[in-house]
């Protein structure tokens, strides 16, 4: 009887391809939730309707003073999250804003303290100051229209996920 001595190492060929398959399987990481990885990275506000809206963080001093402005347009899922390093009465204006929004003052916790609904672009010089009546930590914009459709109001909480908002601030 003749022997082949490739047998085995066909067998331990395919062995080994079976195990790594495995091992990559087990061990790739996994989103919660069902969702993917892109959605867990992304910051995150959820509305008291349950409402998200992805963020865009703005945490300098320049991100915060540039804003929305030139934006053509704003979507329903969308918003701009302005974090300050302490709460104090943070005026907004909509110098080379194009589209109507929503602007929320938020405190430390993330409930609304202050609302300007509907908030109309600034076509020309001086633009309004908008000043909250009182002292918030954080500011969300939205599309105008959303914080009465999702229900976002003084005295409700805003919940994020997909930042740390306690090490995101810069002065």
């Amino acid at each position: 009887m003749l022997r082949s001595d490739r047998a085995p190492s066909r067998l331990l060929r395919r062995t080994a391809g079976c195990v790594l398959v495995l091992l990559m399987t087990v061990l790739a990481p996994r989103p919660r939730g069902g969702a993917s990885a892109d959605e867990t990275a992304t910051p995150r506000a959820i509305a008291p309707d349950g409402h998200e809206f992805r963020l865009e963080i703005a945490s300098t001093p320049e991100q915060r003073a540039r804003g929305y402005m030139f934006r053509s347009h704003v979507g329903k899922e969308e918003g701009m999250l302005f974090i300050f390093p302490r709460s104090d009465f943070h005026a907004f204006w909509m110098k080379n804003c194009l589209v109507s929004l929503d602007i929320l003052w938020l405190s430390e916790d993330l409930t609304v303290v202050f609302a300007q609904s509907d908030v109309p672009p600034c076509k020309g010089d001086p633009c309004p100051s908008y000043p909250a009546m009182s002292k918030a930590r954080y500011v969300l914009e939205i599309a105008a229209g959303m914080a009465k459709k999702t229900r976002l109001r003084v005295g409700e909480k805003l919940k994020v996920s997909g930042i740390d908002l306690e090490t995101a601030a810069e002065s």
